[in-house]
């Protein structure tokens, strides 16, 4: 296993190592992350897809782990009544949001579900710093009302994009069209448009017609006549590195601003990066966050960081970094991905 400390309550500052901790993250954030320290912060919470997850067998060795990592059932109980009415007794934002969610869902299995994020969503918009951003990952069970609860929380004005992870997998037999992509909501600290932000390029292959009319020149708005006209930049513009998607490197780069549509393939069987995790995520996916919405040496939080991905893209890119799991098999997998002397390993009760 990882080495680690006991902790009391010590908040992460702009000296402090990165960390994980294993432990509750409602209890790391209220505890261990000051206000206004965070410049990103993702999150691929539970879904309340009703199933209990485990590492994939083939990833299972004396050296690894196993058993059970994570349950993503959740149930109208006392429990879930207590998280509901803390939240509406705050009075904030999401108070008002999770009175009227509650209104229409009752006392639902996804109303518990909202009752365990709404919290911990307040807690995150506290963490950030002015200029910082949130992106959520959910999949259509649930994003809709995750978005209301997001307005509630953060302002419908700090609402960024709704993007679109669309893949592709083995299809299963359903009276419906095929399920093929997730959700990340993307929202700002404020509605100053301050935040930080980095367009990126040569993600995304242009039309036929565009190459041949600019090349691979970046393309500008003209409104000097009055209304808008295309035009082009003189020197050619320079992307992040682009081996997620271009097989040549060396091959003139077709570059547009990347969208709100993402096309990245899932993790392949017997992909390198796979760990066994059961809900883990691509390094492509993440990259494009980590670059579009921090700069070296800005600090990313993950409370949800599960098998480390985000942890393991910020560091690459010089990030500082906060991870946080409940599950000791999470962060023992995370460890694994990370240079042993770049962080420290934190229990919180």
């Amino acid at each position: 296993m990882f080495p680690s400390s006991e902790t009391g309550c010590i908040p992460f500052s702009k000296t402090s190592m990165n960390t994980l901790y294993v432990g509750h993250n409602l209890a790391v954030l209220t505890r261990h992350v000051e206000a206004a320290s965070v410049d990103l912060a993702v999150l691929d919470p539970p879904f309340q897809s009703g199933k209990d997850y485990g590492l994939a067998r083939r990833a299972s060795s004396p050296a690894r782990p196993t058993g059970p990592v994570f349950t993503d059932t959740w149930r109208w109980s006392p429990d879930a009544d207590a998280s509901y009415r803390r939240v509406v007794e705050s009075g904030t934002g999401a108070a008002v949001t999770l009175k009227a969610l509650r209104t229409i869902l009752g006392e639902s299995d996804l109303m518990a579900y909202l009752a365990m994020m709404a919290p911990r969503l307040s807690e995150l918009k506290r963490t950030l710093r002015p200029t910082g951003s949130l992106y959520l990952h959910c999949d259509p069970t649930a994003s809709h009302y995750l978005k209301v609860l997001l307005d509630g929380v953060f302002g419908p004005d700090c609402f960024r994009n709704e993007i679109i992870w669309r893949y592709r997998r083995w299809p299963t037999k359903a009276r419906r069209f095929q399920r093929m992509h997730d959700v990340l909501l993307f929202y700002t600290a404020s509605d100053a448009g301050t935040h930080t932000f980095n367009t990126l390029y040569g993600y995304e292959t242009l039309a036929a017609s565009t190459l041949k009319t600019f090349g691979t020149r970046r393309q500008r708005a003209d409104f000097s006549s009055g209304h808008r006209k295309p035009g082009i930049e003189q020197a050619e513009s320079h992307g992040p590195p682009l081996s997620d998607y271009w097989e040549d490197p060396s091959a003139p780069l077709p570059e547009a601003p990347l969208s709100d549509g993402w096309e990245i393939g899932v993790i392949a069987a017997i992909g390198k990066e796979r760990t066994g995790y059961p809900t883990q995520k691509p390094e492509a996916l993440l990259e494009r966050i980590v670059r579009a919405s921090s700069h070296e040496g800005d600090l990313v939080l993950d409370p949800f960081c599960g098998s480390g991905t985000t942890l393991a893209v910020a560091d690459r890119l010089g990030r500082r970094w906060i991870g946080v799991d409940i599950s000791p098999i999470a962060v023992d997998l995370a460890a694994k991905r990370l240079s042993p002397t770049s962080f420290e390993v934190r229990r919180v009760a």
